[in-house]
């Protein structure tokens, strides 16, 4: 991830409509989406929108 802009968890998941329950769900299944630094999940924006352009389905287990 770098040192490229990150948001938080709820921040992510507001910008994409999503729960904080699914968008942990996205993080669990896209380890490349986050990172967790010190108990804090930072999201990737870039690739975050390449997970979610690419694939819906990952929340039907949520």
């Amino acid at each position: 991830m770098g040192d490229r802009f990150c948001l938080t968890l709820l921040e992510a998941a507001e910008m994409n409509g999503f729960t904080a329950a699914e968008m942990q769900v996205l993080v669990d299944r896209h380890a490349d989406v986050a990172l967790n630094a010190n108990g804090a999940w930072r999201i990737d924006p870039n690739a975050l929108k390449a997970v979610v352009d690419g694939s819906a389905g990952y929340l039907q287990a949520a």
